[in-house]
């Protein structure tokens, strides 16, 4: 999961929502390697990186970044967190923009 969030390219996909930042290329890259529930939450906080798990069907392996607090329907694993003082760059991001974490 680290090697998803710290080394792949992200962009925003097209088909903005207002709940979900969606980078999409890591579920097609690593489809059918295997994402197990480990660590959902009931609730999924502004901010949360979620990758989504095998529960998901095809979205397995998807990388998230929630807009809003939602509730988690047990199979989205928050995997990190944006930090505080940079949540109001997710209402910056454009449609197809790129976008990176760093610790």
């Amino acid at each position: 999961m680290k090697k998803i969030v710290l080394e792949e390219p992200h962009f925003n996909r097209g088909d903005v929502n207002d709940y979900l930042l969606r980078s999409t290329m890591s579920r097609v890259k690593y489809k059918g390697q295997g994402f197990p529930v480990f660590n959902a939450p009931k609730m999924i906080k502004r901010g949360d990186i979620v990758i989504e798990s095998d529960n998901f069907g095809h979205y397995a392996g998807e990388l998230n970044i929630a807009k809003r607090d939602m509730v988690n329907t047990g199979r989205s694993n928050v995997v990190g967190h944006v930090v505080e003082e940079e949540v109001f760059l997710l209402d910056k991001i454009k449609p197809w923009q790129k976008f990176e974490f760093t610790l």
